[in-house]
């Protein structure tokens, strides 16, 4: 099978996706295209092997072999399809990241240059790897390792620019995004990558990052906003401000929890406390089943509030929280999740006046977006990292 019969035509370009999440591993081929929506050609998702008692270690050999599980799943369905590019998105906990905000300034105006900007930036990096957040991540074989520094903002004299070189000012602001992931974690998804793919390109990216500046390209109106990943093992909320990514807070607690708790009170295994979730969602349960999946959810969404509700408070002591919220979690627990995310009185974490709008980043809404081949292709968590690729593939290709 040739899933890409026809190569480099009229400027586009063939990648590959994978989403590293907490719970499973999605993997997409597409077709880039400059200026026009991506075509997604072909998505797969393998969950990552449920653990009653989370070990790390376990943990991340599961995420290791899962993923080169689904890496010869997608070589089958793709047959001799080469690809020239490949995207590797990383949810948590697989990465840390933090925002660095840099100023310079000088009496007499200087001309803002990419080289000046490049080893502000430089110096930056280092200053980080000095940081308490990057000695922390530090403990393995290997060494962490920068995936991204990204500027996110620039302004000169107090005012945002989006082309500030060749202008002249005295005072330079500059917000970059930086993440890291262990270098033993990099290494170990480097070598299952080869042994199936050899991409002219291979991209590391944070899922935090992909989304915030794919929500803020489709929401230009939107500068602040708070975004929230409801994943399996964990919940990631960052918060943006004035088209600045600020600060990101995460709890344990996502989907595996629920299914956690449904082991426990149904005496049942991981895979059919699922299948009941799942019956439970499209309205099938038995009454009695369905008593006792309401009693997990009542106490669960009890208890991933308090969480959620916490973190919101560490928000507000710096930042107040900003009236659009959007989110992303799997279909069979969107209801659920959008239900305890609506119950939460916002207005005591904000100073903003107006109604507080909570969106989901599902499959209805970004499919404007892209183009699927097949409706069975959809995917929320690929179709965001698509789109993030279809732009930055645009810019790297100029």
């Amino acid at each position: 099978m040739d899933l890409f019969p026809h190569r480099e035509k009229n400027g586009r370009r063939f990648a590959v996706i994978f989403d590293i999440g907490s719970a499973s591993i999605g993997g997409a081929f597409v077709e880039l295209n400059t200026g026009k929506v991506p075509d997604i050609i072909f998505t797969t998702r393998r969950d990552i092997p449920f653990q009653e008692k989370l070990n790390f270690d376990r943990f991340l050999n599961s995420m290791i072999k899962t993923l080169e599980e689904l890496f010869a799943l997608m070589q089958k369905a793709g047959g001799r399809t080469r690809v020239d590019q490949a995207y590797c998105v990383l949810a948590s906990p697989w990465y840390a990241s933090q925002t660095r905000l840099i100023k310079y300034s000088q009496e007499t105006p200087f001309a803002i240059t990419a080289d000046g900007l490049d080893k502000l930036i430089k110096k930056e990096i280092e200053l980080f790897r000095e940081s308490k957040l990057f000695t922390r991540s530090k403990g393995g074989d290997t060494p962490p390792e920068i995936v991204e520094s990204k500027i996110i903002q620039i302004k000169l004299n107090g005012y945002e620019m989006k082309d500030p070189y060749g202008k002249k000012a005295s005072e330079l602001e500059v917000a970059v995004y930086i993440s890291m992931i262990p270098g033993s974690i990099r290494a170990s998804i480097n070598e299952s990558i080869a042994k199936f793919w050899h991409p002219r390109g291979l991209h590391f990216s944070s899922f935090s990052f992909t989304a915030f500046d794919t929500i803020r390209d489709i929401f230009p109106d939107e500068s602040s906003f708070l975004f929230m990943d409801i994943a399996g093992e964990v919940t990631d909320i960052s918060l943006a401000k004035d088209n600045v990514l600020l600060q990101s807070i995460s709890f344990p607690a996502g989907k595996n929890k629920l299914i956690r708790a449904l082991v426990e009170k149904m005496k049942t295994t991981p895979a059919l406390a699922v299948s009941e979730l799942e019956l439970y969602s499209d309205h099938r349960s038995t009454p009695e089943h369905a008593k006792m999946i309401e009693e997990v959810l009542g106490k669960t969404t009890k208890e991933w509030q308090v969480s959620f509700r916490d973190a919101l408070q560490r928000f507000a002591k710096e930042f107040p929280i900003p009236r659009a919220i959007f989110y992303t979690a799997d279909d069979n627990i969107t209801e659920w999740f959008e239900r305890a995310i609506r119950e939460t009185n916002f207005e005591q974490f904000s100073q903003e006046g107006g109604v507080f709008v909570v969106r989901s980043l599902g499959n209805t809404f970004l499919n404007k977006f892209v183009h699927l081949v097949d409706p069975d292709l959809e995917d929320p968590f690929l179709a965001i990292e698509v789109i993030f690729a279809n732009k930055f593939s645009t810019l790297i290709n100029k």
